[in-house]
């Protein structure tokens, strides 16, 4: 059990060796925390628009948390923007 238990995301930077703050394995990881719910045809135009939002999140998990799979997707992603001096200042 966990806040992002079963939550799927895909690794942003691998770090196999570790480093000086964090000596394990480890990666970082950009997912979705909270999913768009279902929508009905009857809802209000404001309920649909508060239901469809999507949570992302950015994290630093250890190698042993994950479980990986054996898809692999194809994005480039900007690592200037997407980085671990991302999460100590969350104003960027």
């Amino acid at each position: 059990s966990g806040r992002f238990a079963g939550r799927k995301a895909i690794i942003v930077k691998p770090s196999e060796e570790g480093t000086n703050e964090k000596r394990f394995a480890h990666a970082l990881v950009a997912g979705i925390e909270k999913y768009p719910r279902k929508v009905t045809k009857s809802m209000s135009k404001r309920k649909v628009a508060k239901r469809s939002n999507i949570t992302p999140f950015l994290k630093v998990v250890n190698y042993n948390h994950l479980m990986p799979t054996r898809y692999v997707v194809e994005m480039a992603f900007d690592k200037a923007t997407l980085n671990k001096e991302t999460l100590k200042d969350p104003k960027k």
